[in-house]
């Protein structure tokens, strides 16, 4: 049997990477919600696929800037 062993550097890349998919998943399923229903109320027809990228995008930016921020401003948290 294989054994890995994690590294803390290990885990705090891997919760990088499902908290950023998570963020993706979400902010796609939110776009193109509210794609839909702007349609509807303004009677047009959206493009989703831009709608799609536009929000996964903005999602990625607004969590990692969220993170970033906070890191920074919690004194208790100093990396060396």
């Amino acid at each position: 049997m294989l054994e890995y062993g994690m590294t803390s550097k290990g885990m705090t890349n891997m919760n990088f990477l499902s908290k950023n998919i998570v963020a993706g998943i979400w902010a796609f399923i939110l776009g193109e919600v509210l794609a839909y229903i702007t349609s509807q109320l303004e009677s047009m027809t959206p493009d989703y696929t831009l709608v799609g990228w536009c929000s996964v995008i903005m999602g990625l930016v607004v969590i990692n800037c969220v993170d970033k921020i906070t890191a920074d401003a919690n004194p208790s948290k100093k990396e060396d």
